[in-house]
């Protein structure tokens, strides 16, 4: 649980980056609410990604 409000609320860029997941899978629920959840997910990971480069 420490790792992940870490990657949450670490600094600014991580604050950004799921600023950022979260509100586009707030998009694609308008467009279609089934795929909020795996949406969600591959943004998270795309931001994880971002961040360890």
């Amino acid at each position: 649980m420490k790792k992940l409000f870490q990657l949450v609320f670490g600094d600014a860029r991580n604050v950004a980056a799921v600023a950022a997941s979260v509100g586009l899978a707030w998009l694609v629920s308008l467009w279609s609410p089934a795929a909020t959840g795996w949406s969600l997910a591959a943004m998270l990971i795309i931001a994880a990604t971002w961040q360890a480069l």
